[in-house]
């Protein structure tokens, strides 16, 4: 589906929905990708079962389909996935820093 979401897995829980989880070996956080339609959701998870109720910005990042001026220059839903996923892998990885 995309190059840089190929280490974790993939899971289809309905038709219209994609769930990508990576948590690293030994890791206690990591990244879940949901993929809805045209957009997405991209968070940071402390364990595969983390979900979170109304979640601050550093953790949860909504993705919408590029706007007329963002396709003007040249930016796709798929560089705005990967910036949102870079973000997210850094944050848990921060984290994961911190509780070893």
């Amino acid at each position: 589906m995309f190059s840089f979401l190929q280490t974790g897995t993939w899971a289809r829980p309905t038709d219209k929905m994609a769930v990508y989880t990576e948590i690293a070996p030994g890791a206690r956080w990591g990244i879940r990708v949901t993929l809805l339609g045209s957009s997405a959701k991209v968070e940071a998870i402390e364990g595969a079962n983390c979900s979170w109720y109304k979640p601050p910005k550093e953790i949860a990042t909504e993705i919408l389909p590029p706007s007329f001026w963002e396709r003007l220059r040249g930016i796709s839903f798929e560089d705005k996935l990967k910036a949102a996923v870079e973000d997210k892998r850094a944050y848990a990885a921060k984290r994961n820093d911190q509780t070893s």
